[in-house]
């Protein structure tokens, strides 16, 4: 099943930082921590190939 979303914004979103809260974070092979939403999150997972998704902001 493909969900759809309807929202629409007035603003280019893909220039514009995240607004939601940042619940995960993403570790990259090289090292690098990035903390993200659980939006995000969920993106990452299937497009990360050299790195992890982690619950929870990095330390």
């Amino acid at each position: 099943m493909d969900f759809i979303c309807f929202n629409v914004w007035p603003y280019d979103r893909l220039d514009a930082a995240c607004t939601e809260p940042a619940t995960h974070t993403v570790q990259a092979g090289n090292g690098d921590r990035y903390a993200v939403c659980d939006g995000h999150a969920l993106t990452a997972r299937p497009q990360i190939t050299d790195g992890q998704v982690l619950p929870g902001l990095p330390a």
